[in-house]
């Protein structure tokens, strides 16, 4: 149980790790850079709301810090048409914040964000609790130095949380917080994300359109199984009728068969009594063939051949003996002749081919 607990965590992770990286691929290529188009730049003096068009920046509306709700509504009405929240940027002005300059080592680049958030508790002079920070590196040469300079911005959150009323109270969303020493200014360090990650938000996109694809999978998978099965259902009847059929032909095939073997049998049978010697005969005719000096061991008959296991005085002489007869042809040694020592017999073993009955004698 532990362990499909354990391998179904791992597939899991696995398909997490999956969709993000997938995800973070998509999202990528998407990626492309987005201008704001509003900016509300929270300064001492109130929010200013600047409108960008085509790189053209100008200030539309300034709410002061105790505005009334006539400033409000005028203010409100002036940015009609600018609430696209992809475009909408909330920017805090240098009064607004505390900067403060860290140098980092170089070795503890890869803990960056990590030295930053414990350093902000003491740049700060309220609770680090009711803190929003950013930070961006300021000075990194490999060349010159072996130490960062990093930035860090930091805010309060009730002054942000503030200004992001105020944006509400316009009809304004804006998509992210940052810093900058101007509102023109293009080196920012962001502070707060408003939007959802886009590689969380394609990730969700992702598992929606993987979702729609095992759906219309398993219904086009369902579809083909019924009429799979239907097929099947028809195919089972047609083969049902076949086999009948099949079972009559392999029957009257078995017949048939049976009666071939029988007859190739049976003349098989009368083919061997007509042309194999009786082995009396051949026996007879080892008899008359062999000398006194000679006795047999062993005497097999195998596929048309006789072969002779014995001993002689004169192995060698046999050959022609045997080759005299009319029962024996092609008559020779199987194996070398062997003699014992003080033996006068040798022992041999011949073969010869057995001359079909009826085949004429050989001249003498």
């Amino acid at each position: 149980m532990a362990q499909s607990a354990d391998r179904f965590g791992r597939i899991h992770r696995f398909y997490a790790w999956w969709i993000y990286e997938l995800s973070s691929v998509l999202t990528r290529k998407q990626a492309k850079e987005r201008p704001w188009r509003t900016m509300l730049y929270q300064s001492a003096d109130g929010l200013r709301i600047i409108a960008n068009s085509d790189g053209r920046i100008k200030e539309i509306a300034m709410l002061a810090h105790d505005a009334g709700s006539d400033a409000i509504a005028d203010a409100r009405r002036s940015v009609i048409g600018k609430r696209d929240t992809n475009q909408i940027l909330l920017r805090l002005a240098p009064s607004q914040v505390v900067r403060r300059t860290l140098r980092v080592p170089r070795a503890a680049a890869d803990l960056l964000s990590s030295v930053v958030e414990n350093k902000v508790e003491t740049i700060v002079a309220w609770p680090v609790e009711n803190t929003y920070f950013g930070y961006r590196v300021v000075a990194d040469d490999p060349a010159s130095s072996d130490q960062i300079d990093t930035e860090i911005i930091a805010t309060t959150k009730t002054l942000v949380d503030s200004a992001l009323q105020r944006a509400q109270e316009l009809g304004l969303s804006p998509r992210a917080v940052d810093f900058a020493e101007a509102p023109e200014d293009a080196s920012q360090v962001e502070i707060l994300k408003l939007e959802q990650d886009p590689v969380t938000r394609t990730a969700a996109r992702v598992k929606v359109a993987l979702a729609g694809l095992v759906i219309c999978s398993l219904l086009a998978g369902g579809f083909g199984l019924y009429r799979l099965w239907d097929l099947q259902t028809q195919f089972d009847e047609l083969d049902g009728k076949i086999a009948a059929v099949m079972s009559k032909v392999d029957d009257i095939k078995k017949l048939n068969d049976e009666n071939t073997k029988i007859k190739d049998q049976r003349e098989r049978l009368a083919k061997m009594k007509l042309d194999n010697r009786p082995a009396m005969e051949l026996i007879e005719a080892l008899s008359r063939a062999l000398p006194d000096t000679a006795y047999l061991d062993e005497f097999e008959i195998h596929d048309g051949e006789a072969r002779m296991v014995g001993k002689s005085a004169d192995p060698t002489g046999l050959i022609g003996e045997l080759e005299s007869t009319p029962e024996f042809e092609d008559v020779r040694f199987a194996a070398p002749t062997t003699r014992e020592d003080g033996q006068k017999l040798g022992t041999f073993s011949i073969v010869g081919k057995i001359q079909a009955e009826g085949t004429p004698e050989k001249r003498q």
